[in-house]
């Protein structure tokens, strides 16, 4: 699995379950890689999220490059238009929501903390939804997610989290 798109799944699983209690989510964010030293360049990442409860997300990327990544369960499939390719990969584990809303708890700071799979998360919220969400990766990088746009408890048809793909791209199978 791409190192990015493991705390992608553990963000989402984070996101839904957080003491939020909705259904469904849909935001623009940017995704900025601070690194582990300072740097006059980070890279970012722009896109819309679209998540519901128990297990569905879909990420999509419009900058700097296209890209979707579905989750759904113990799959993450991860579209690179510009490669012609498509990677499936497995998960060990299902994405388990409820542990993780057990998880998280509200800080002296006003942000909630959940610690998942050696991670730990923090989420700002702004006006009861997500706003800002930080954790450091397993490259000791550390993320920050800004959302913004965000709408919860809105209904998302299941067919939006199905990849069906193009033809003539790669399939690759991890």
């Amino acid at each position: 699995m791409r190192p990015f798109i493991l705390p992608l799944v553990l963000c989402f699983q984070f996101l839904v379950s957080a003491p939020l209690h909705f259904n469904s989510f849909s935001a623009h964010f940017k995704q900025v890689v601070l690194g582990t030293t300072p740097s006059p360049i980070n890279p970012t990442y722009e896109g819309q999220i679209l998540a519901k409860a128990p297990f569905f997300a879909k990420w999509s990327y419009t900058k700097p490059s296209p890209k979707e990544v579905y989750m759904q369960d113990k799959q993450v499939i991860i579209y690179e238009p510009r490669l012609l390719q498509a990677t499936y990969t497995k998960l060990d584990k299902a994405l388990d929501f409820f542990a993780i809303l057990k998880k998280a708890k509200l800080q002296k700071d006003g942000r909630y903390k959940a610690k998942i799979n050696h991670t730990i998360y923090y989420l700002t919220l702004k006006d009861g939804l997500p706003f800002k969400l930080n954790f450091t990766d397993k490259m000791q990088s550390h993320v920050e997610i800004t959302f913004s746009g965000v709408r919860a408890n809105i209904a998302l048809e299941p067919a939006l989290f199905q990849f069906t793909p193009p033809a003539g791209i790669d399939i690759i199978h991890q």
